[in-house]
């Protein structure tokens, strides 16, 4: 089968200087032209590390990085033909708009006519059209951004690197402008990675996540996929709200979870013994009680309740542990703390972790 892939990342590491852990540890990752890669996860989980290494400002203590079947390990960053938007958007305040995006060009020695023209082109794409002779002092923080995403587009970059280009704007804002770029980039074409913290930004924007923890990827692959089926605990509860089971796994793929007794849970290929398992909140059925008990339910009591317009969230305790809960608001009726009530699920929607 042919290798599709466009950006190939091989056992990247860097380790630095005085130090015995490596910030990346052999991350191995790939993806096809024009695809969005999401590098997800905390603060210090080595994401930013390994975006400047694909973009040349950090030097790789191991492995290979390569676009377009070329090694560009070693080609030093201007030499790359990529595009960066900062965090900070980094734009030259004593320029105007179009000046600004054309900026790449100018070093690029592009002729003015062609310049003229791919600024008008780019600025049409991210609706600044109008604001090509305002100062970026004038702008909001919003098309400051997309001046900023403009620039980088406007050289016809290798790849697109974006480094946490939202986290500096409103909780409104960002939803509108992920939204805004994923369409950009779709209608570019242009191969692009960016770093997150943020979830939801990685789960609406990207078509790969891989999801980072202490230096490493525990899981890569398409945004349902990272938060249907987690890998990992670490993965599981990172990504969304998540119900987790302790307990063991029989031979016969029954968990005996600690504080609830026997449970079903989804295919696994996880061998038995002790493990983790994980149920999203919305997959939690919760009915008020009539006392009669029915198979596959347990009896609890609403412990908590939280309206947020279209959800209902419920922390129920059932057998003295905390069990969360989540239903759509339409239509349903909200039940107060301490009603007795009784919660289900399916077993394949119960799913075993590998660690």
């Amino acid at each position: 089968m042919a290798d599709d892939s466009y950006l190939r990342i091989h056992g990247l590491n860097k380790t630095y200087p005085g130090t015995r852990r490596p910030a990346v540890a052999g991350i191995d990752l790939s993806l096809a032209k024009g695809e969005l890669l999401a590098l997800l996860g905390p603060s210090g989980c080595g994401k930013t590390t390994t975006l400047r290494m694909i973009a040349g400002l950090i030097e790789p203590t191991a492995g290979r990085i390569e676009v377009a079947g070329r090694d560009v390990t070693r080609v030093p960053v201007h030499k790359r033909g990529m595009g960066m938007v900062f965090q900070s958007f980094a734009l030259f305040p004593h320029l105007d708009v179009a000046e600004n995006v054309a900026f790449g060009l100018r070093l690029r020695r592009i002729g003015s006519a062609e310049r003229r023209r791919r600024v008008a082109e780019v600025l049409e794409r991210v609706e600044l059209s109008a604001f090509a002779r305002r100062r970026v002092a004038q702008l909001s923080g919003g098309q400051q951004q997309r001046v900023a995403l403009a620039r980088a587009l406007v050289v016809d970059p290798t790849l697109l690197l974006l480094d946490e280009p939202l986290s500096a704007l409103d909780a409104k804002l960002r939803e509108s402008l992920r939204t805004q770029i994923r369409e950009i980039q779709r209608a570019s074409g242009t191969t692009s990675v960016f770093v997150t913290h943020d979830q939801d930004e990685a789960l609406s924007m990207a078509d790969k996540v891989a999801v980072m923890h202490e230096g490493a990827v525990v899981q890569f692959g398409p945004p349902e996929e990272i938060y249907q089926a987690p890998a990992t605990v670490f993965a599981a509860t990172f990504i969304g709200r998540a119900n987790l089971f302790t307990g063991t796994l029989g031979q016969d793929g029954v968990l005996d979870a600690d504080g609830l007794g026997r449970i079903p849970v989804a295919p696994t290929t996880v061998a038995p013994g002790k493990v983790s398992a994980m149920l999203r909140p919305q997959l939690v059925k919760v009915r008020e009680s009539d006392g009669v008990p029915r198979d596959g339910a347990f009896p609890g009591e609403v412990v908590s309740t939280s309206y947020t317009g279209d959800l209902i969230s419920y922390r129920i305790d059932v057998s003295g542990r905390t069990v969360d809960a989540e239903r759509s608001s339409a239509g349903a009726t909200i039940l107060a703390p301490g009603t007795p009530v009784e919660v289900s699920w399916d077993a394949a929607d119960v799913r075993v972790l590998e660690g």
